[in-house]
C-alpha cells in the first residue's frame, strides 16, 4: 500500500505511541484505548498511522498475537497504511522483537518498508512518500532498542551499524528536503533543549546514557528536519535544537502512568514545511 498524495495536499501522519495494551481479554483501560483510537480514525483522515513503540506490556502478555491481533483488527477497518517500531517494554517478556514483527502480517494495510536492516533484533527501515508520482519525503524509522545489557537501569543507544546504514541509503542528502525520523527512546540531545516551541515537559528525559552520534549524522546530512519519539509519557513538547525539531508524540494508552490527556500527534508534511498538533481523545 503505497504512500502517495497529489497536488499540494498535506500528507497527514497520525503518531500513536505508548499504547501499553495488557493481556487479553483486556481490562477496561486497554479496551478504552482501542475504542478511543478507533474513534479518532472515524473522525479524521490520515495518510499513515505511525506507531512508535510500547504497544504492549511485554512482561505480562503471554499471547501477543491475540493482543496485537485485537489492535490490528481494529486498524484494518480503515483504509490507511500502518507502520510500527518497538519500545523498551514490547519484548521484555518471553517474546522477541522478531516474533512481534511477524505479527505485523496481521495488518491488512501495511506501509511498504524500504531498505530494511536488522541488527541485534532491531529493525531500521524507510518509508517513501510520493507527491504527484515523485519522491517528496523520506521517513526514517529506527528501532531504538530496550536496555543496556551491562546496565539494566540504562536505556539502549542507537547502534553504530544503524548510523552506518543511514549513510549508505540511496537518498540524496540536502537542506531542501523535509524528511523526518521516528523512534521510541529520545536521543541524548533532548536533554540539551532549553526552550520549547509548544507542549509540556513534566518529567525527566529518559535517554540512553551513551551518545552514539546519530544526531550529528542527522545534522550533517541536512535533509532531516524533525524527529519524533515516545517513551516519556508526561512529555509532549516540540523544541528546535540546532535546526532540527525534537519532538514527542502524545501518550496514547490508558493502561499506563502519566498525567497528560491521552491522544495522538498529527504531523503534516507540506511541500515546504512540517506542521504538527496534538489531538486529544474525547474524555468520558
Amino acid at each position: 500500500m503505497s504512500l502517495e498524495i497529489t497536488g499540494n495536499r498535506n500528507f497527514r501522519i497520525c503518531q500513536l505511541t505508548d499504547i501499553h495494551l495488557g493481556e487479553y481479554p483486556f481490562n477496561s483501560a486497554s479496551s478504552d484505548t482501542i475504542q478511543q483510537i478507533e474513534q479518532l480514525l472515524k473522525e479524521y483522515n490520515f495518510d499513515l498511522v505511525m506507531i512508535t513503540g510500547d504497544l504492549i506490556w511485554g512482561k505480562s502478555v503471554d499471547e501477543p498475537d491475540k493482543v496485537l491481533g485485537e489492535l490490528y483488527r481494529m486498524l484494518n477497518k480503515y483504509d490507511v497504511p500502518v507502520a510500527v517500531t518497538y519500545g523498551n517494554h514490547d519484548s521484555e517478556g518471553q517474546h522477541s522483537r522478531a516474533e512481534l514483527r511477524e505479527y505485523e502480517q496481521l495488518l491488512t494495510h501495511r506501509a511498504p518498508k524500504k531498505n530494511s536492516m536488522i541488527v541485534n533484533d532491531r529493525e531500521s527501515y524507510t518509508l517513501e512518500v510520493y507527491r504527484n508520482n515523485n519522491l517528496s519525503n523520506v521517513l526514517y524509522v529506527w528501532d531504538s532498542g530496550d536496555y543496556l545489557g551491562e546496565e539494566p537501569d540504562g536505556y539502549a543507544a542507537i547502534e553504530p551499524e544503524q548510523i552506518e546504514w543511514f549513510w549508505h541509503l540511496p537518498y540524496e542528502k540536502g537542506k531542501n528536503q523535509q524528511d523526518i525520523v521516528f523512534m521510541h527512546i529520545p536521543l541524548p540531545e533532548y536533554n540539551l533543549v532549553e526552550s520549547f516551541i509548544e507542549g509540556q515537559k513534566n518529567e525527566k528525559i529518559c535517554a540512553s546514557p551513551y551518545n552514539s552520534g546519530l544526531f550529528y549524522s542527522l545534522k550533517k546530512a541536512q535533509n532531516i528536519k524533525a524527529l519524533f519519539v515516545g517513551h516519556d509519557h508526561d512529555n509532549n513538547f516540540i523544541a528546535n535544537y540546532k535546526g532540527i525539531k525534537l519532538g514527542y508524540g502524545n501518550v496514547t494508552g490508558y493502561n499506563t502512568y502519566g498525567s497528560l490527556r491521552r491522544g495522538a500527534r498529527v504531523i503534516e508534511l507540506t511541500p515546504t514545511d512540517i506542521k504538527t498538533q496534538i489531538i486529544n481523545f474525547t474524555e468520558k
